[in-house]
């Protein structure tokens, strides 16, 4: 089983309807963790192809800015209300934070990533949280210089996949850490960043478009979001 999520870290709107068509094109679902305002996301709402869940960012906390976990997350959940899950910008956790985001009404967290495992699975927390691993994530998989021929993983099986992937980084089709850097100053313009894309080598959107074809062929057009998934499976009633 094959899920796929993205986080869409403020992208421009024509980044993530890029990453958009593309799951469409392959009539895959996938659970999009959100960051800001968005007329895209907004179109997507009703969509069951598509699941909604957060990606708030702590980080100006942890670096003595102003802000408070309630506000950050208060502010998210406006743009975002019927999300289910979170993953957290830069995968920031901790118990106290697992804590508010059950009081906060989310089902489950997607904030470990677990490097290449061959067999994740949900688990449930003390406080009834689900806690959803992924081991697969595009950033990392390049900052470990592996190559995007492959993912590492293997998909024609019964045990779990989690990919994470990031509309810029499928928009590059990065491959390596300096593709990323020569565009970053371009991030919020599509135009520009277009022209920054790699055409050389295999990279980000490449192995997604792979995978998403790959995964027609051995699930037979069968597709969940995180949330269906874990309903699915019972986790969450």
């Amino acid at each position: 089983m094959n899920l796929f999520t993205s986080d869409i870290d403020w992208a421009p709107e024509e980044v993530i309807e890029d990453t958009i068509n593309l799951f469409n094109d392959y009539n895959v679902k996938c659970t999009f963790f959100c960051t800001h305002k968005s007329s895209v996301i907004e179109s997507i709402k009703s969509d069951s192809n598509f699941e909604l869940g957060i990606h708030p960012n702590f980080l100006p906390i942890l670096n003595d800015k102003k802000g408070s976990i309630n506000e950050i997350l208060e502010d998210v959940l406006n743009i975002i209300p019927d999300a289910k899950g979170v993953r957290t910008h830069s995968m920031v956790q901790s118990t106290p934070l697992l804590q508010t985001f059950k009081d906060f009404g989310l089902k489950y967290e997607s904030n470990t990533f677990l490097p290449y495992w061959s067999d994740i699975k949900p688990s449930v927390l003390w406080n009834g949280l689900i806690k959803l691993p992924h081991n697969f994530e595009d950033d990392l998989h390049f900052l470990y210089k592996k190559s995007f021929e492959n993912c590492d993983l293997i998909l024609e099986n019964q045990k779990l996949n989690i990919f994470c992937i990031h509309p810029i980084h499928v928009f590059l089709n990065t491959e390596c850490e300096q593709t990323y850097i020569n565009a970053k100053k371009h991030y919020h313009n599509s135009k520009d960043l277009l022209k920054k894309r790699n055409t050389k080598k295999i990279g980000t959107r490449d192995l997604l478009i792979s995978l998403l074809k790959n995964h027609n062929k051995i699930c037979e057009g069968e597709s969940y979001t995180v949330f269906d998934y874990l309903k699915m499976n019972k986790f969450i009633n």
